[in-house]
């Protein structure tokens, strides 16, 4: 029979070892990701899961890819942007953060159009992939702000001006079948000098001949931007972008879009609804602005510009007739 002061030390000597033990366990797994964390870095392939991805700077161990991650700069339904940088330039990383395999596919759809686009006012792309199974793609980085976040601040000449460098996109994508389809001020990027203007998101872009993704019955797009015949299922006609674009526009001279309310009553006062003129709101709107403005939002596509070429037109000459008031 073993005495008190045995079985204590026993007790004593169990303890230290179960001690030195936990201790040895714990060195030996933080070399360990030391080790993973040192390799991460040289060889800058680690990418967090998108949902642990902080908005503010991160460390330097995060990239996708080759291109290091910066922080955060704006997110939608289905992804996530990120500054990135790459051999001192940087970049708009586009990441892809949805399981739905509908949304992978306008993801993959967004890549496929985006390569066949080259022009001066559209976002241009880099570089596209996959890091640890996330889709990504990079894009040209803009070093600025949406239209609708300045466009309180200008005056009627630089926002016209804005206007045209889009128009001109515009007329591009249609020259080559492609409707935009969600044409709005926070898809319009302006740089701080207002020299550069980029036309963004072309996740819903249609190539007229290509198979739609949409499902019958269902509509994408921002309600309070989209052209009536849409609600009728009408999606091939590029004079949607041009009805969009006119919405944008009443937005940027009178503050507000012309269609208000919850879904369903903007839905009916696109098919039915006249708005009042843009210059009843601001009168420093000229009545030539007036009309080009509410053609493009006639309710009848056939009464709308046939062609953006030809709202270009007008809007210039709108231009020099306000520069000579």
């Amino acid at each position: 029979m073993l005495d008190n002061k045995t079985i204590i030390l026993l007790l004593l000597l169990l303890t230290m070892v179960s001690l030195t033990t936990a201790i040895t366990i714990y060195i030996v797994k933080r070399n360990k990701a030391k080790k993973i964390n040192s390799d991460n870095i040289r060889n800058k392939k680690e990418i967090l899961p998108i949902e642990n991805l902080p908005s503010g700077n991160l460390s330097t161990e995060n990239y996708i890819g080759p291109y290091k991650i910066i922080k955060l700069i704006g997110k939608g339904a289905s992804s996530k942007v990120y500054l990135v940088t790459k051999d001192n330039k940087n970049f708009a990383a586009k990441l892809f953060q949805h399981k739905d395999p509908e949304l992978l596919e306008r993801f993959k759809r967004e890549i496929e159009i985006l390569k066949q686009i080259k022009h001066i006012n559209i976002v241009q792309i880099f570089d596209y992939g996959e890091s640890n199974g996330i889709p990504y793609l990079i894009l040209e980085y803009v070093d600025g702000k949406t239209f609708d976040e300045i466009y309180p601040n200008l005056t009627i000449l630089q926002k016209i001006d804005i206007i045209l460098e889009i128009s001109n996109a515009l007329n591009y994508l249609h020259n080559k079948g492609i409707i935009h389809r969600d044409i709005k001020p926070e898809n319009i990027l302006v740089d701080k000098d207002l020299k550069k203007v980029k036309l963004t998101d072309m996740g819903i872009s249609r190539i007229v001949y290509w198979k739609p993704i949409t499902h019958d019955g269902q509509v994408l797009g921002t309600l309070a931007y989209m052209a009536p015949e849409i609600f009728e299922g009408v999606l091939s006609d590029p004079r949607i972008d041009i009805y969009s674009l006119g919405i944008t526009m009443y937005e940027i001279f009178t503050n507000r879009v012309p269609f208000e309310g919850n879904p369903s009553e903007i839905i009916n006062k696109h098919m039915k609804e006249i708005p009042v003129l843009p210059s009843l709101i601001n009168p420093n709107i000229p009545s030539q602005l007036d009309k080009v403005i509410m053609k493009c939002i006639e309710k009848n596509p056939e009464r709308r510009y046939k062609s953006i070429s030809k709202l270009i037109e007008d809007l210039i000459l709108v231009k020099e007739t306000i520069k000579k008031s």
